[in-house]
């Protein structure tokens, strides 16, 4: 049995605005500091309901803060998406092409970001999307390109104006696709780069996703319009199979509250035991379902 000790990591829940400089092109910008913790869960509400699933930016910044160098050719080909014509293939590969866009970002890859824009725009100008991704977010990301910061709030940005637009036109099932597509991207990223690289981050990350894929498939079977995301859905029971056998421990410690700068910190200490052979399977699992994603 593979054990996967993390260290005690922290919660801060800050009482008001967080203010973040996005460098000389971009003003100041109220962003959540969640978005810039790699522990953080992307919250999403479908009918009063709370979903939690990892931010695919969130991933790939914590890849990235590992020290883990940019691979190319775990992303999706750009040149592919012309080859998505429906709206299902279109609202899966959004969150494909969103997730290596943002992996791409992080990494100063200006050049390949620009392609996966590009596929992102044509994407999102298909789905009825183009006011999130408008000529105005492109002059914005292409002036901050070179700007971390940046990049992770206009993208966050991006996205959430997407998600909220699909929701209040009452089209969940398109946006629910978006995010399993980038859930199946971040999560395949992070996979094959374990497979090169051993990172205890990387496996504690993994394992964690046996709560989320839970929303994941929760999200699929509710918005499943017409029965099309039957056939993902099997595969994603499938790949929960496997995570149903990865265990978790955690060892709780009271919270600390700083009155005066009113800040509560949570500490806990969590534990992820899984063996090599749940991984194996973790990733033969994910790269059939991704592989039936991208394919046109």
């Amino acid at each position: 049995m593979k054990k996967t000790k993390l260290n005690p990591y922290l919660f801060s829940i800050a009482l008001g605005a967080l203010m973040v400089s996005c460098g000389p092109t971009e003003e100041e910008t109220p962003v959540d500091q969640d978005v810039f913790d790699p522990n953080s869960a992307l919250n999403t509400v479908f009918d009063g309901k709370i979903f939690s699933i990892p931010s695919p930016v969130q991933t790939a910044y914590l890849i990235k803060n590992l020290d883990l160098s940019f691979d190319k050719s775990l992303l999706n080909s750009d040149a592919a998406v012309n080859d998505y014509v429906t709206e299902y293939q279109q609202a899966l590969n959004l969150g494909i092409y969103g997730t290596d866009l943002g992996y791409s970002a992080l990494y100063n890859q200006k050049n390949t970001s620009l392609k996966y824009l590009n596929a992102v725009e044509k994407l999102t100008a298909q789905l009825g999307l183009d006011a999130a991704f408008d000529s105005s977010f492109i002059s914005r990301f292409e002036a901050n390109s070179n700007d971390e910061d940046s990049m992770i709030i206009l993208m966050s940005d991006a996205f959430k104006k997407s998600d909220n637009f699909l929701k209040n036109a009452n089209r969940k099932s398109t946006s629910a696709l978006i995010l399993t597509g980038g859930w199946v991207e971040s999560i395949y990223i992070a996979c094959e780069l374990n497979a090169k690289k051993d990172s205890e981050e990387i496996k504690r990350r993994i394992g964690e996703q046996k709560q989320s894929l839970n929303s994941i498939i929760d999200l699929l079977n509710t918005y499943n319009k017409s029965g099309a995301n039957d056939e993902l859905i099997a595969g994603m029971e499938e790949l929960k199979v496997s995570f149903d056998k990865i265990q978790f421990n955690y060892e709780y410690s009271a919270p600390e509250t700083d009155e005066e700068a009113k800040l509560t910190t949570f500490h806990h200490e969590l534990e992820v035991e899984f063996t090599e052979e749940v991984m194996e399977e973790i990733v033969t699992k994910l790269r059939e379902i991704r592989t039936n994603i991208i394919k046109a």
